[in-house]
């Protein structure tokens, strides 16, 4: 299972996810690569996204300065809720703050 935990405070911003969502085979796996692309895209379009990512542990952390950063950071929040609803077993999300 994917576990993602988003946390806000003011203007800070972080996102730590961990796991393999297990639906399909590596490299078939329809939720991994939903989360991997909706990771990616996040972390392109925020203006001072910092990533840290070593295959096991994803970690992004941003300072929100406007109101795009606080539309990509909604629209990420919306969109893995959507998938883990779709997908409970496969994606966990948990919003603190």
């Amino acid at each position: 299972m994917i576990q993602s935990t988003i946390k806000r405070n003011q203007d800070q911003f972080s996102l730590i996810v961990t796991g393999h969502a297990g639906f399909n085979d590596y490299g078939r796996d329809i939720v991994c690569a939903a989360v991997s692309i909706l990771l990616e895209h996040t972390a392109n379009h925020l203006a001072n996204a910092v990533v840290k990512d070593d295959g096991i542990r994803y970690e992004l952390k941003a300072v929100i300065t406007d109101n795009v950063d606080q539309a990509f950071v909604l629209a990420l929040k919306d969109t893995l809720c959507l998938i883990s609803g779709s997908y409970p077993k496969n994606l966990s999300v948990s919003v603190e703050g």
